[in-house]
């Protein structure tokens, strides 16, 4: 008999802190199906084109491609950093047909707007891969490395106009912890928020901005065009295949994950819940995921039951005392 799949053995224990710990079977036989009834509805909390879109559009991708759903909507509520999406996910209550991506920037959206709706109002599902935020300048920015932008920051940091998303997210609270590294105050960043990628890459360009922040992905097409220019990469170490020093090479002492995630709505019975860990599951194992991950830079980081809630409580923990830290919240 052949050895079950990583998928067959994840749809077993996927689900098992938050029902009750009991193992959950789903065998081999049902991968493929549709395990929503016929419709799946994913939520991105933020504009289209940034991390979160990118994400949602690949996972609708892959379920449409496998027959794991029949139809698979994306539904765009931009917003709060987050909380706008956050909030219509958790008036849900009982969907098993809605999704909800998350991740860092959520957490991050919680604490700085001081929303009333917080992930304990949803049902996390899975944490599915880590992405990383990139530190760009035009190609003819006299900006030549993230040491050089380290010294203007740390010298006059008001006179440097940084680009990134929404207040909260990774862009931004990368941005604003290398300004804090420094020994200079946050407070001082010159932050600008845009909607999306697509808008952040085009204040750079039109020297609206002298900085942009956001994931690698973001800024890949024109880097490769020789349009811009990468400084750094927040990861603990260069990523493979990809010539980009860290922050921590630039001198500031920091990295940061930006991870991402599915979660739903709350109040899910015993079967929906189990309907929606087994989709998961298949999701992760298809050919279509496997290529996004290798496409678009992602670090596999499945995590899922009770390893994922005890990783939420410590992220939420880590990025809350950033946060206060840093004087945001």
């Amino acid at each position: 008999m052949p050895a079950p799949s990583r998928r067959e053995m994840l749809a077993g224990v996927i689900g098992a802190a938050a029902l009750g710990g009991g193992l959950l079977e789903v065998r081999g036989s049902e991968a493929g199906r549709d395990r929503t009834g016929s419709r799946v509805e994913v939520v991105v909390p933020a504009a289209a084109g940034g991390g979160f879109d990118t994400v949602a559009r690949q996972a609708q991708h892959a379920l449409r491609e496998n027959g794991l759903a029949r139809t698979v909507e994306v539904l765009n509520l931009p917003g709060g950093g987050g909380t706008v999406g956050l909030s219509h996910v958790a008036q849900q209550a009982g969907r098993a047909d809605l999704l909800m991506v998350m991740g860092t920037s959520i957490l991050g959206g919680i604490r700085i707007t001081g929303s009333a709706t917080t992930l304990a109002d949803i049902t996390p599902l899975a944490k599915l891969a880590e992405d990383y935020v990139v530190v760009a300048v035009r190609a003819d920015s006299p900006i030549g490395s993230m040491a050089e932008l380290a010294r203007r920051w740390r010298a006059r940091p008001r006179e440097t106009a940084v680009a990134g998303g929404a207040v909260g997210t990774a862009d931004h609270l990368l941005a604003a912890m290398a300004l804090h590294g420094l020994g200079a105050d946050p407070a001082d960043l010159n932050y600008i928020v845009y909607s999306g990628d697509g808008e952040v890459l085009t204040a750079l360009l039109s020297h609206t901005a002298d900085v942009a922040v956001s994931s690698l992905n973001g800024f890949a097409a024109q880097i490769e065009a020789g349009q811009v220019r990468a400084l750094a990469v927040s990861s603990a170490e260069r990523l493979p295949g990809v010539d980009i020093p860290t922050v921590r090479e630039g001198g500031i002492d920091l990295d940061l994950a930006n991870w991402r995630g599915l979660a739903a709505p709350p109040g899910l019975d015993r079967r929906a819940r189990r309907r929606l860990d087994a989709l998961v599951a298949d999701l992760v194992e298809t050919p279509q995921w496997r290529s996004a991950l290798q496409r678009f830079g992602w670090r596999d980081a499945l995590l899922t039951g009770a390893d994922f809630t005890d990783f939420l409580a410590e992220e939420d923990r880590r990025l809350t005392g950033i946060i206060e830290g840093l004087g945001l919240s």
